[in-house]
């Protein structure tokens, strides 16, 4: 049994020890003298809650166990002032208390306060909501797309006519997962903070330490297709961070020639490395002028 779930255990028994202590000098065997029933069932009250409170602090700690200790800490200290400051309405409505006003000012404030910070609210939210479910963790590698921050690509010969496609997003590997924003370092080494609230509504493709990779590859019309084919299975299963060479297909053809289609199981996360590993292999195999 870990560490937190025995003091979860612990705090578990004291809560229910507590209950029953109330119950039994409440109602079995009264002890405490009517003038001080409300100070006393605000005193347990105030036990029962800060309890309560005791197990959800490790409980936080427990489920965002993978979260940096700095976020950790600060969304713990959000959740202990606010329900210390339930604590204080519960105990001043025990001691007789009205605080129908109380509340009333707090629910106006509240709503003043969430329109004027509505932006940084929505980020703290969708920050705590991120580390819940952890789609992303620091040291995995993804491609964010959304449609908040949009990339307008460069088109030039001969990609005019390529069936290649382009994901419109942005790579890199995940650093951090904030409060407010999420730090991805990209494959030039820039870093991007990308705030949760537009984070939470992206598309998160993740990339495992195996990938599929892609190949095109031009050849000359006098070159015999099925020789072509042979010699390019060759030459990508020749390479050393190729796992295994899933498909060789013509793609497309005319007149000059045709464009060969290489589908490929390789190591890592990075599709240009692979992509050119196989390119080069190629060259050597069909040194012909040919892109991919």
């Amino acid at each position: 049994m870990s560490r937190e779930v025995h003091r979860i255990y612990s705090f578990l028994v004291l809560l229910a020890f507590a209950l029953a202590t109330i119950y039994v000098v409440t109602y079995v065997v009264p002890m405490v003298p009517s003038s001080y029933s409300r100070v006393a069932t605000a005193a347990a009250l105030a036990v029962v809650l800060y309890l309560v409170l005791r197990m959800v602090l490790l409980l936080i700690d427990r489920w965002l166990s993978s979260v940096e200790a700095g976020p950790r800490a600060t969304i713990k200290q959000v959740v202990a002032l606010a329900w210390f400051a339930m604590i204080g309405v519960a105990v001043a409505a025990a001691l007789g208390v009205d605080v129908s006003s109380v509340i009333l000012g707090s629910a106006f404030a509240s709503v003043i306060i969430g329109l004027a910070a509505q932006t940084v609210l929505s980020n703290i939210i969708a920050g705590i909501a991120l580390m819940a479910t952890r789609p992303l963790e620091p040291g995995q590698r993804v491609t964010i797309t959304t449609w908040q921050f949009s990339s307008v690509f460069p088109t030039y010969p001969p990609k005019y006519f390529s069936s290649d496609y382009l994901i419109n997003g942005f790579t890199g590997r995940v650093t951090s997962v904030g409060l407010f924003y999420t730090t991805i370092v990209d494959d030039e080494g820039a870093v991007e903070e990308i705030p949760n609230s537009i984070l939470i509504q992206a598309l998160v493709r993740r990339y495992s330490d195996h990938i599929v990779t892609t190949v095109r590859y031009w050849v000359p019309a006098g070159v015999d297709p099925d020789d072509a084919i042979r010699r390019a299975s060759a030459a990508a299963s020749r390479c050393g961070i190729v796992e295994e060479v899933r498909s060789v297909a013509i793609d497309e053809a005319d007149q000059s020639g045709y464009v060969l289609i290489i589908t490929a199981n390789c190591k890592g996360t990075s599709q240009r490395e692979c992509r050119s590993a196989i390119l080069r292999e190629l060259l050597r195999e069909l040194p012909r002028t040919g892109g991919g």
